[in-house]
């Protein structure tokens, strides 16, 4: 081989070693790869922080959507409650929560939790940290219908059930203003939907459970100085009766007794009792519809004895719309003692709140709209069913009825 031949072999070599890539490329794929594979990982890592995050949120919101329409002492521990059901409980991760109860009525929550990662622990990170917050704003608050109010503030047992006692009253709830020891003391269970008590101590016998609230924010009197003025007119003066008897409308005086049997109809209007009372004995019965009693003094009250049969509904229009029973008030207190009734309804409201009413004996009432307003209340053996009336009241429950996601 001539040395010409063999200088154009060696450069032929050389130049097909200069263009060979074969080794080159597996070299810059393998360093490639390393930065690939890394962000890859770091996608993953993100990703499930991602999802952790969502969920935390999302058991964050529900919290203080449930803890914000709770009465205010157990905003927080529902929202802890919820919080860890929610999150804790469905993924079995751990979680660090803070709840705060603003200014506003609103309730506020955060909360953090740690992921452990898979692929960033080669850089060091071997976790992250994700964090949420919520808050979460009540609607309006919820009320329950008020069927019976005692306003009396002095007295201790303000209201007082005993044995034999059956009360439903199912959409309702009894509200009690006394703050002594005992404020109540009950014998019997009631079927309403809360006994709301303003004091901290009540008396429970014979393993009853009344639905009570004690250290409860019970309503004011909403009645007080808001009904009609009236002025009595010419006194009636009226010698007792009996049989079949009418009575109009007017100022009786005096006081008028029903003696032996008998049924007395009443004419629509208003019925005034000044200095008297009006009493039924056993056996009567009497009927009134769109009537109004105002007793003017501590002294004017009715009064039935036993046995009676008593169907009684106030007017629903004009300036005694609704009101069945009433008194001025900053009356003297007075006890009013109803021994009975056989069967009856009232219907309208029961103004009363100078008196210490007692139903005694057997009391059998029946009535889808009625609203009591007494001083105190002694409850002897009865069968009632009532529902709040036309003039009902409403106490907040301490419950906000509905919420919403602020921020």
């Amino acid at each position: 081989m001539t040395a010409h031949r063999r200088f154009e072999r060696l450069r032929d070599l050389i130049r097909g070693f200069r263009h060979a890539r074969d080794g080159n490329l597996a070299v810059i794929f393998a360093l490639a790869t390393i930065p690939v594979i890394g962000a890859i990982g770091a996608a993953v890592d993100l990703s499930k922080a991602s999802d952790v995050k969502t969920q935390l949120q999302s058991s964050l919101d529900a919290a203080v959507l449930a803890g914000v329409a709770q009465p205010t002492s157990n905003q927080i521990s529902t929202a802890s409650s919820v919080f860890n059901g929610d999150f804790v409980g469905k993924f079995g991760t751990a979680a660090t929560t803070s709840f705060v109860q603003n200014a506003d009525k609103s309730l506020s929550g955060t909360a953090s939790s740690s992921v452990s990662t898979s692929f960033l622990t080669v850089l060091g990170m071997s976790s992250m940290t994700v964090t949420a917050a919520a808050t979460a704003t009540p609607g309006a608050q919820a009320t329950t219908p008020v069927c019976i109010l005692l306003v009396n503030t002095l007295y201790s047992q303000a209201l007082l059930v005993n044995s034999g006692v059956q009360l439903n009253a199912p959409s309702c709830e009894i509200d009690v203003l006394s703050t002594q020891s005992p404020a109540a003391i009950f014998n019997s269970t009631l079927n309403v939907k809360r006994i709301c008590i303003k004091g901290s101590t009540i008396i429970e016998n014979g393993g009853v459970t009344p639905p009570a609230v004690t250290n409860c924010p019970a309503i004011s009197d909403p009645f007080a100085g808001k009904l009609p003025t009236v002025t009595p007119g010419t006194c009636i003066y009226q010698s007792p009766l009996s049989g079949n008897v009418t009575l109009n409308p007017g100022t009786y005086c005096g006081g008028v007794n029903f003696n032996g049997s008998g049924t007395l109809t009443l004419n629509s209007g208003l019925y005034v009792l000044q200095n008297g009372s009006m009493i039924l004995n056993s056996g009567w019965t009497v009927n009134g519809t769109g009537v109004t009693f105002y007793f003017a003094d501590q002294n004017s009250y009715i009064q039935f004895n036993s046995n009676v049969t008593a169907n009684l509904s106030a007017p629903t229009t004009g300036t005694y719309a609704n009101i069945l029973m009433f008194e001025p008030t900053g009356l003297s207190n007075t006890q009013l003692a109803i021994d009975g009734t056989s069967s009856s309804s009232f219907t309208g409201l029961l103004y009363l709140p100078s008196r210490e009413v007692t139903f005694n004996g057997i009391s059998n009432l029946s009535s889808n709209s009625v609203t009591m307003v007494f001083s105190t209340l002694i409850l002897d053996p009865l069968n009632w069913t009532i529902a709040p009336g036309a003039l009902s009241m409403s106490s907040p429950n301490g419950a906000a009825s509905s919420a919403y996601l602020s921020r």
